[in-house]
């Protein structure tokens, strides 16, 4: 008897612990209103590496109107961004959301990531009544907010063994214009990274030289952020000038990759260029010194009085010139980019081939269209949109 006791007893304990088990990496909860999960597809990383977090709330009261707002609580321990919502509320009263965001980790240690969680409910009256007070829709719809406290993500982020420079799968190369110079010219490389990760604004490959005048820039070619972290290519440009002989040193990079769990290395050769000096008594005008020169030169003053009669021929020229002739001549007819007949063709080649800072929200609808299949945008209207926006900037430049 005391033997059944015992197994009775450790049954009910496995029981629990299943129980428990099971709610912990289902993690589904409910009230009165909705029912919603919060969960993330990691819960052991490095810093740095991308951890997609999903959030979704479906309506379980369909009395009212319903809708979901979700906001990440900022932490200096983390860097999370939303990568995408999605509402289907097609059927009456039965509204599903979907918040998807991208977190990178910037420190070791466990992480607690919060979010503030409310429902908003409104009636089919309210609703009405706001479109009748406000045709142009900036009259707020009347709603009841109720506030959920919702349970942080706990993530756990494990340190490196070694210094880790990049995060993610990247290939770098380099490209020099010339290797020998003299002292006024300078010699130019480009260093492109290309991959996908983590995106380290303040990664630079050159360190300043002695003796060496060293001017850089970063070119962002393009940047989109994706469930596995940015996709991204971006150069690093530097112009080194000096008077003598120097070498570029060699650039290495140590990265994990987080796909294929190791450590890796980029490298890049050093350059070694040559600087030939210039004797500067050729640079001397010795037929007239400049003290016997005329205080005005007339030669230049009448050469820039040609250029300024060019100049200004040439802007009231391109004023007169009709809009749709200026942009023609800005926009070749069989560019790819007016063919593109379907979003995803138009994404890709928008992704692949302009930078992209000033249309995110464009770029953000295209994608809506592509991944969530969103019937409700127009495309042919996106399409004139970005194209016009494309087209605008040429003409600026």
């Amino acid at each position: 008897m005391k033997q059944l006791t015992k197994d009775t007893q450790m049954k009910n304990n496995l029981g629990k612990v299943l129980l428990l088990f099971s709610l912990l990496f289902s993690s589904v909860f409910a009230n009165d209103l909705a029912t919603y999960t919060l969960k993330t597809n990691k819960t052991k990383v490095f810093p740095k590496e991308a951890v997609l977090i999903t959030f979704d709330a479906w309506q379980k009261n369909h009395t009212d109107n319903m809708m979901f707002l979700l906001k990440a609580q900022k932490n200096t321990a983390y860097k999370i961004f939303l990568l995408n919502k999605k509402i289907d509320d097609q059927k009456y009263h039965d509204n599903h959301t979907t918040y998807t965001y991208i977190l990178f980790p910037l420190q070791a240690g466990l992480l607690s990531v919060g979010f503030d969680f409310t429902i908003q409910t409104a009636s089919d009256k309210a609703v009405a009544q706001s479109y009748i007070d406000g045709h142009d829709d900036s009259v707020a719809i009347q709603t009841i907010d109720t506030h959920i406290a919702l349970a942080p993500l706990e993530i756990q982020v494990e340190n490196f063994n070694r210094k880790v420079d990049l995060v993610g799968d990247f290939t770098l190369t380099s490209n020099i214009s010339k290797r020998k110079i003299n002292q006024y010219e300078s010699a130019n490389i480009i260093y492109t990274l290309k991959g996908k990760g983590y995106k380290d604004n303040s990664l630079k490959l050159l360190k300043p030289l002695q003796g060496v005048t060293l001017f850089s820039e970063i070119n962002n070619v393009y940047s989109k952020l994706t469930k596995t972290g940015y996709e991204m290519q971006r150069e690093y440009i530097y112009a080194l000038s000096a008077k003598k002989s120097f070498t570029i040193p060699k650039v290495s990079l140590q990265a994990y990759s987080p796909t294929k769990h190791r450590y890796y290395m980029l490298e890049i050769p050093p350059y070694s260029i040559e600087v030939k000096a210039i004797d500067t008594t050729t640079l001397l005008d010795k037929n007239e010194s400049p003290q016997n020169k005329p205080f005005i030169d007339f030669e230049r003053f009448k050469q820039f009085l040609i250029y300024l009669i060019v100049f200004i021929i040439g802007y009231i020229t391109a004023l007169n010139t009709p809009k749709k002739i200026r942009k023609k001549l800005r926009f070749e007819d069989n560019d790819p980019l007016l063919k593109a007949k379907k979003p995803k063709e138009l994404l890709y080649m928008l992704t692949s081939q302009y930078e992209l800072q000033e249309m995110q929200e464009e770029l953000r609808l295209l994608e809506d269209i592509v991944y969530n299949n969103n019937k409700q945008i127009n495309f042919q209207k996106l399409k004139k949109q970005i194209i016009d926006k494309l087209q605008t900037r040429r003409i600026h430049k």
